[in-house]
């Protein structure tokens, strides 16, 4: 009996003592808005399964011909909804990086692709009294409460000299909202209609953002709460590429950034841009982006929508079959990471071709699988 209790006891303060640390783990993976804590450090990593040896939309491409792209395609999103991949991608028409418009692509395989509609264009004129100089799609997404899809896009000005701004740059990025006008799912072709602005520079802006923000947005759900990352970037003087948080009780807004204690957020050391967020089939949530590497895109990996990991990159080619042009910052963005039945992941991408005289961004496909 003497043997019974002491066991009895011991057992009773092994359960204790186990729930305190249970409770202490759960309040350090509390996600609150006071800072990064307990960020996610994946055992696993990415490793590129496969690539396709070509660009899957380049210049030769009949729909690029039929809408006279001239420079080729940067920034978007792909999603992909009963068997069809769905691309709202930015076509730089004329200039790289200068004039644009977003089209609408579709694909069953996503190798070949068919252009479908023009959803926006950038108003001609660039200049600092512009505020549609550039136009660039960043996030696309389905809003429940109005049965519609959405699409939110970034439109800039031009610098202005006679203030000390660079007339090149873009400057006082607003995030527009559009929604379509047809209801429901099928809806997703378009038209869209403005609904308005939904975060842009003013009294509320971070010190971080600096002259270029608000640059790229992407929203995602956790829970019963939207967040969207958000980009920044000063000229004058020369700074980095930061990377913000903001959030919404609806898609549709009102919007607010998170606290400066929160952002910007630390998963990169120096430069990412055009965040697309997906949730996984586990619950966590993925991040790819653009990233500064020769042919290689930037990700990392949050189990609560608000911690993440620091940046990973990963090669989205294969040296011996590599048709981007090599060098910092060719490979430009990616536009989705579709996780498949088998678990893998369609990655489109955006890049400079290589052994071309005039610069063309092609569009490019690999598939990624964890390691």
């Amino acid at each position: 009996m003497k043997h019974s209790k002491l066991f009895f006891l011991r057992a009773l303060l092994l359960v204790l003592f186990a729930g305190f640390d249970l409770a202490a783990s759960a309040q350090a993976n509390r996600a609150d808005y006071t800072g990064h804590t307990n960020r996610t450090n994946p055992p696993a990593k990415l490793k590129l399964l496969s690539a396709h040896p070509r660009e899957v939309i380049g210049p030769e491409h009949p729909d690029v011909i039929l809408s006279r792209n001239f420079s080729g395609f940067e920034t978007g999103q792909v999603i992909k909804m009963d068997g069809t991949y769905h691309m709202f991608v930015n076509e730089m028409f004329v200039r790289p990086f200068r004039d644009l418009r977003i089209s609408y692509w579709t694909s069953k395989d996503a190798l070949n692709w068919e252009r479908r509609a023009t959803i926006r264009e950038s108003i001609p004129g660039r200049s600092s009294y512009n505020p549609r100089s550039e136009v660039w799609v960043t996030g696309v997404e389905f809003n429940e409460d109005e049965n519609a899809w959405n699409i939110f896009y970034v439109a800039y000005r031009a610098g202005d000299e006679t203030k000390g701004e660079i007339a090149r740059s873009d400057y006082s990025g607003r995030i527009w909202r559009a929604k379509s006008v047809i209801p429901g799912i099928k809806g997703i072709a378009g038209p869209y209609a403005d609904m308005g602005i939904v975060l842009q520079p003013g009294e509320h802006s971070q010190a971080w953002e600096g002259q270029q923000a608000v640059a790229s947005f992407n929203p995602y759900k956790v829970g019963d709460t939207w967040y969207a990352f958000y980009d920044g970037h000063n000229y004058i003087p020369q700074g980095g590429w930061p990377t913000g948080m903001a959030r919404a009780e609806k898609l549709e807004g009102p919007w607010t950034r998170m606290p400066e204690d929160f952002n910007p957020l630390p998963i990169v050391d120096e430069f990412m841009e055009n965040t697309v967020i997906t949730q996984l089939k586990n619950g966590k949530h993925l991040a790819v982006f653009d990233s500064f590497g020769d042919r290689e895109i930037g990700y990392s990996l949050s189990e609560d929508g608000l911690n993440w990991s620091k940046e990973t990159r990963i090669k989205v080619q294969f040296e011996d079959r590599a048709w981007v042009k090599d060098g910092n910052h060719s490979l430009r963005t990616p536009l989705c990471a579709i996780e498949e039945d088998d678990g893998t992941f369609t990655v489109i991408y955006t890049g400079l071709m290589d052994l071309r005289e005039e610069a063309f961004y092609a569009v490019g496909k690999c598939t990624l699988a964890w390691e």
